[in-house]
């Protein structure tokens, strides 16, 4: 939750509406005026979601909401109109302290099923305002397509382009594709290939040098960590698009070659080192693929001579990955200026797990 407050602070801020957030004094009054609101935030071009944020004035002062709505009734709102093939855009509503003054945050999520548009219109119930039926509607900088006209023609080229994935680089397309795990083939040479576009593959590497990834702290509690008949071992796959390579990403297998998963990242805290998955990331989504028919043994790992398991944490994003840096921090009083010193292995488990104690409760105020 402290990432939207940011997000949403950092808009107000700005003193302007702009392509993707809307301020609202108050929660709309009819329908017809909600679902234009809603319709032109989810059918502009941009990455990441949108967001109709209520309880600020036209002079973007914070003057918090005095009445609320329920998500589960703008839900159902939307989903009694007349959306073409009954796909209307996927929302949530949020509440946010900012200043003392509670705000209602309605976010859009980015999903790529445009162009949105009703195939009935949508009427006000005094008849005022009517949005009207296969009309596409969009936003241009700060500004909704009136009710009686609809988006130019370039701009609805480009929804149809998001909605067939024609605006995705090869490096995007290969995280959608290899969360659709059971429709990639692998052939004699132990090549992978994605069913309905073969030119992505991905195959191990013949030679890799990078070793011991899988003696560090996350490993350490396994039981066969420090095995040396070779069952613990880090290899490599590479990426390919048209027999371009676009990435490598780095698996190993560990506690006597028992477990596997993709090698987290890490970022150094002080002297200690968190280790993480992007949620967004092309790793995060090579991990899933290589666990969809097995256990995902990035949970329920072992500390050192504990009882206590641990999962490898998980950020939805750089951003949010930097906010857990900046409060590890500062919880730990640890200057900017500080370098990284290697420490021993058992002052590195320490300082690990006193960092996964901070995740956890930072995953658990975000949760919040």
């Amino acid at each position: 939750m402290s990432e939207l407050v940011n997000i949403i602070s950092g808009l107000i801020h700005s003193q302007k509406e702009g392509l993707f957030w809307d301020f609202k004094q108050e929660h709309h009054t009819n329908s017809a005026d909600l679902v234009h609101d809603i319709i032109c935030l989810a059918n502009v071009s941009h990455e990441g979601d949108r967001y109709l944020i209520y309880g600020v004035s036209d002079a973007f002062q914070l003057i918090g909401c005095q009445t609320h709505k329920k998500q589960a009734d703008i839900i159902d709102m939307l989903r009694s109109s007349s959306f073409a093939d009954g796909i209307f855009p996927d929302i949530a509503l949020e509440s946010v302290c900012i200043d003392n003054k509670q705000l209602d945050v309605l976010i859009v999520r980015a999903i790529a099923n445009k162009p949105y548009y009703l195939t009935e219109p949508k009427t006000n119930a005094d008849k005022s305002k009517s949005v009207r039926a296969h009309h596409i509607y969009t936003r241009t900088m700060d500004t909704n397509t009136p009710l009686n006209q609809s988006a130019n023609s370039k701009q609805i080229e480009q929804m149809w382009k998001e909605r067939f994935g024609l605006t995705q680089t090869p490096l995007e397309k290969f995280k959608i594709y290899l969360s659709d795990a059971d429709n990639w083939s692998q052939d004699d040479t132990y090549k992978y290939h994605y069913k309905y576009h073969p030119e992505f593959t991905f195959q191990e590497a013949d030679t890799f040098g990078e070793q011991g990834c899988e003696t560090r702290e996350w490993a350490r509690g396994q039981i066969g960590y420090s095995y040396t008949d070779g069952r613990n071992q880090t290899r490599c796959y590479e990426f390919y698009y048209f027999g371009t390579k676009l990435f490598k990403c780095v698996y190993c297998y560990f506690d006597g070659g028992k477990k596997r998963m993709v090698n987290p990242d890490w970022e150094p805290i002080g002297n200690g080192r968190i280790y993480y998955y992007l949620e967004d990331g092309l790793e995060y989504s090579f991990h899933k693929f290589m666990s969809n028919t097995e256990s995902d043994d990035s949970k329920g790992l072992s500390k050192v001579l504990s009882a206590l398991t641990f999962d490898i944490p998980v950020f939805m994003s750089k951003t949010q990955l930097n906010s857990f840096i900046r409060i590890s921090k500062a919880k730990l009083k640890i200057n900017d200026s500080h370098s990284f010193q290697p420490q021993s292995e058992e002052q590195q488990n320490i300082l690990f797990y006193e960092l996964l104690n901070i995740y956890n409760e930072f995953i658990n105020k975000e949760e919040i």
